[in-house]
């Protein structure tokens, strides 16, 4: 069976099922491939004349040339850091197959949301930092490293976060880094020479707002717990404890997130604001970010990006 769109993504992830739900509904031909099952699917790609043939149980689906769009909902960086040591086999399979997947950047015809390359790039942060202010985005002093004496410049209550998304495991847990709010004075040099960190300047009062970019598509939502702003990470919240309110932005300022999307080559993102007074400041944008629990009947990002990977957009 020939196929126009594939999916690669993971068995848990509930955005790219939402998607699915959106492609089946509207009949087209898809295969999604998740990252844990690669061992069960039977490939063969053929980079010279451009074809991959995937067999699974007894369904064959065929991508040549004509294949329309690929949607890529997998980091590049490794997110998580087993709490054993991986035998050879394993070690071979995430080597391997993360290989395979960059192996698919030979369906260069096809519209991706978003490559591997462009991915990679996006994802490191010094980097979208630099092309925000370059850019025009007002953005909160920040400074990456080790070095306690440069971050003591800061005033006494800083954002400390990781540099990439950190996902660790402890026997039967699943650890998830938030971005702290600390006192920098009373952190010691001990605790930190270790691991580099990203220190930023605190910024509150403030309203967290989250831009989700598709295609030509922006959906803006500020995000409260009882019509307030949230002074630390919202994310360490209970959903229940959340609101997510459409809201609509400045004109230049979603002038500039178009921009900072086409300047990293994006058709997907997910840009993190924070609003203080009438000003928007920059943190970070995500080319795999989350938004799954932003759908609701007004806001059908599953829908648009079925549509984009359709190509109804065009």
């Amino acid at each position: 069976m020939k196929t126009d769109i594939l999916i690669l993504s993971s068995l848990y992830d509930f955005s790219t099922d939402l998607i699915t739900q959106s492609l089946e509904k509207e009949k087209v031909s898809y295969l999604r491939l998740n990252k844990e099952s690669f061992s069960d699917y039977r490939i063969s790609l053929d980079p010279i004349n451009i074809k991959m043939v995937v067999n699974i149980a007894e369904k064959k689906y065929v991508f040549d040339s004509g294949l329309k769009s690929i949607l890529y909902r997998q980091p590049v960086f490794l997110r998580n850091t087993p709490n054993k040591k991986l035998s050879i086999d394993e070690q071979l399979y995430k080597s391997q197959w993360m290989a395979f997947l960059r192996s698919l950047l030979i369906f260069s015809q096809a519209r991706w949301m978003n490559n591997p390359v462009d991915t990679y790039l996006s994802e490191t942060k010094a980097f979208q930092l630099m092309l925000a202010k370059k850019l025009g985005f007002l953005l909160p002093k920040t400074l990456i490293g080790n070095n306690l004496e440069k971050f003591k410049t800061f005033k006494n209550e800083v954002i400390i976060k990781s540099l990439d998304t950190v996902l660790l495991i402890e026997k039967d847990d699943c650890l998830f880094t938030y971005s702290s709010l600390l006192d920098i004075h009373k952190i010691k040099e001990e605790e930190i020479y270790n691991v580099p960190l990203t220190v930023q300047e605190y910024i509150f009062p403030k309203i967290d707002i989250r831009v989700t970019i598709v295609g030509n598509y922006i959906f803006s939502v500020k995000i409260t717990s009882k019509n307030q702003g949230i002074k630390e990470d919202w994310r360490t919240k209970s959903r229940d404890e959340l609101e997510y309110t459409d809201i609509i932005l400045p004109d230049d300022l979603i002038e500039k997130c178009f921009l900072l999307m086409k300047s990293l080559r994006l058709n997907f993102g997910a840009i993190d604001l924070i609003k203080q007074d009438n000003k928007y400041f920059f943190i970070e944008i995500n080319p795999t970010g989350e938004w799954g629990w932003l759908v609701d009947e007004r806001r059908r990002i599953d829908k648009v990006i079925a549509n984009w990977l359709i190509g109804n957009d065009l």
